[in-house]
């Protein structure tokens, strides 16, 4: 504890030597050269203290990285990607829809993503006034293996 105190003294020194020689020194090269010369002093003070030994420190131990802390989130993002590309792909099929004549009251799109990150539609319910036509029409934006249903019923 002594060592620290007497590095924290040195400090306190040599900082108040680099006010003092800074106000008295009025040309600038010679301004920035003491400056220069006064802060390698604090540094090698500093250094000189830490590696005397007399200062010790620690970091505090962390716990490991623990991945089921954040599965949740994971989880919480794939849901929220489903939802949004859902969104998204309903309401381009609503447009195209509607290019066509087609009134949908309805649409609702299921998204799942996979484990390698591939994005299926499985299933799309519809509530249109023509819905075979639309069915068709979907099939073809999407492809056929998606599931087309009436929301109707």
């Amino acid at each position: 504890m002594e060592d620290f105190k007497n590095a924290v003294m040195a400090v306190c020194i040599v900082s108040a030597g680099v006010c003092i020689i800074e106000n008295m020194v009025s040309c600038t090269k010679l301004k920035s050269q003491m400056k220069l010369l006064l802060n390698m002093t604090v540094a090698s003070v500093l250094i000189a203290s830490f590696t005397k030994g007399g200062i010790s420190f620690e970091l505090p131990d962390f716990p490991s990285y623990d991945t089921s802390e954040y599965s949740y989130s994971q989880e919480a993002y794939i849901e929220e990607m489903c939802r949004r590309t859902g969104e998204n792909v309903s309401n381009i099929l609503l447009e195209q829809l509607s290019a066509v004549g087609i009134n949908c009251s309805k649409i609702e799109t299921e998204v799942n993503i996979s484990d390698d990150n591939s994005i299926f539609i499985s299933k799309v319910t519809i509530s249109a006034d023509d819905f075979g036509k639309a069915a068709e029409i979907i099939g073809k934006s999407i492809g056929s293996d998606t599931e087309v249903v009436n929301g109707d019923y």
